[in-house]
């Protein structure tokens, strides 16, 4: 029943248009209709300028109110990530202390290289304490044991004379006596 309704406004405006098509209209309706026409335009501008104004206006009094609380939300964020942030820290000084501390008794010769490729293995890991880090040294020293000292080695102070130790008991004396002898003859 709507839509025999519906329908039946539809028919009486199509009918309307068609009486119209076949009028013509005078200088003085057409300006009228334009006229109107304008005022429409006209009223529905200002009426949208003043509405976006009020919305302005509104929106400056609730920033207004919430600026405070806005403040307030900003500056806990900001200390939750300032906190994450040190917590985050404090726990990588921890693992860095665990390292070491484990390190030292390894006889490793640099411990910050140690150090280095303890903390890339640890990065996997969920649960870090002292076993776990004793087992991850005993793997570096397993699979690189050029990292950890050796009793005959150079330090890095002795120069060629560190060298000699490993040869046999030379002094520094003898060592230059012998180069004379091959440079003289």
């Amino acid at each position: 029943m709507a839509e025999e309704e519906n329908n039946s406004e539809e028919l009486e405006e199509n009918s309307e248009e068609e009486k119209d098509k076949g009028k013509t209209y005078t200088w003085e309706e057409i300006h009228e209709v334009r006229e109107e026409a304008k005022k429409y335009r006209t009223d529905k501008a200002q009426l949208k300028k003043e509405y976006e104004k009020t919305q302005k206006k509104l929106k400056e009094i609730e920033d207004a109110k919430l600026t405070d609380a806005e403040k307030d939300k900003n500056k806990i964020a900001d200390l939750e990530k300032k906190l994450i942030e040190i917590e985050a820290k404090s726990k990588q000084k921890g693992i860095e202390n665990l390292i070491v501390t484990a390190a030292a008794g390894k006889n490793f010769a640099d411990i910050e290289v140690v150090k280095l490729l303890a903390q890339k293995e640890l990065a996997s890991e969920d649960d870090i304490d002292e076993k776990t880090v004793g087992k991850i040294l005993d793997k570096i020293a397993k699979e690189k044991p050029y990292l950890i000292k050796s009793d005959k080695s150079a330090t890095a102070s002795s120069g060629n004379f560190g060298k000699n130790d490993m040869e046999g008991k030379k002094t520094g004396i003898d060592t230059l006596k012998t180069m004379l002898k091959n440079y003289g003859g």
